[in-house]
């Protein structure tokens, strides 16, 4: 079996230099974790974006955990939830940095009638941030459930 390395690991081996940073890497550093909810008190509209974290500059976003409960009662609508670091009126402009969150169950969409939990997608991964930013999450499908917690966890180093 033949066994690789990455670029941290290949530098640790060798007994490092010192220093905790490696390219576009990072070793030997702390995680940062901003724990937040939101209460669904009204429908939410898809023009709706949901502020979820703030990351100081130059921060890299290690991930970012959304957990929905069921948004939509009955209905089996297929819903994609986009995340960014700009509040906005369109869905489809939100995840202008690739922040597009990724569901276990349909690729990258989501039953709304179903609890779910979505992680970050790998276009979003070790995004480096220019300025301090808010963390958005907008869902591309209107839902109806009016009583539930939305549960969010943003990590970053």
């Amino acid at each position: 079996m033949a066994i690789v390395k990455g670029a941290n690991v290949t530098k640790y081996d060798a007994g490092g230099s010192g220093d905790n940073v490696i390219a576009d890497g990072f070793i030997k550093t702390v995680e940062k974790v901003w724990i937040d909810t939101y209460s669904v008190t009204a429908a939410i509209p898809t023009t709706t974006s949901i502020a979820i974290a703030k990351v100081p500059k130059g921060k890299k976003l290690t991930d970012v955990i959304v957990y929905l409960p069921v948004l939509g009662g009955a209905s089996a609508s297929l819903c994609t939830v986009n995340c960014g670091t700009a509040a906005t009126n369109d869905i489809t402009t939100v995840g202008t940095l690739g922040l597009l969150l990724l569901g276990g169950r349909s690729g990258q969409t989501f039953s709304i009638a179903t609890a779910t939990t979505l992680a970050l997608g790998p276009t979003g991964a070790l995004v480096e941030l220019g300025v301090d930013s808010t963390i958005y999450i907008q869902l591309g499908l209107p839902t109806t459930i009016t009583g539930c917690t939305i549960r969010t966890i943003v990590k970053w180093t």
